[in-house]
């Protein structure tokens, strides 16, 4: 068994083959090497694609809550422009095509370095407009006066649907 597990041990580079003169730090490192070797990128890439998927669809959800309820500023003017077509269905459809071009343009470059880099990228985009949308949520309700207010001065990023 010790051989077999020696065998599918990826190769250590020269930085650490030192550290391979010592047993004991070998073995506590074969799971980080393994995890961060090449054959585990496909998981990371298929986790970090789902993951932003799923944060995309919440994006989504906030973004139809607060454009078809009190309005809000969209600073992205593609889709400020879209929003100003008053069809929340063509939104779903733009946001959700958009989504899956990128998540399937990554997955099928998943063995690839510049995939996995691409989706960290997204990742990390997603992960902040979460915590954005989070402490959007906490504070809009102390904003009621601002909102009625931007809704009736004009201001060209502030859309809202359904009027």
């Amino acid at each position: 068994m010790a051989a077999m597990m020696e065998a599918l041990r990826p190769p250590l580079s020269a930085d650490t083959a030192a550290l391979e003169q010592s047993r004991g730090v070998s073995l506590w490192l074969d799971p980080i090497r393994h995890a961060m070797g090449e054959k585990a990128r496909t998981q990371r890439v298929i986790a970090l694609v789902v993951a932003s998927s799923l944060m995309s669809l919440g994006d989504l959800y906030m973004t139809l809550t607060y454009v078809t309820s009190v309005g809000m500023i969209e600073l992205n003017p593609l889709a400020r422009g879209l929003m100003n077509l008053n069809s929340p269905l063509l939104v779903i459809v733009w946001k959700v095509a958009l989504t899956v071009f990128g998540a399937g343009v990554i997955l099928l470059a998943r063995r690839k370095r510049l995939a996995e880099a691409a989706a960290w990228v997204v990742f990390l985009a997603m992960a902040f407009l979460t915590i954005h949308w989070s402490g959007f949520n906490r504070e809009v309700a102390e904003m009621t006066e601002e909102y009625h207010m931007l809704a009736n001065i004009g201001d060209e990023r502030f859309v809202q649907m359904g009027e």
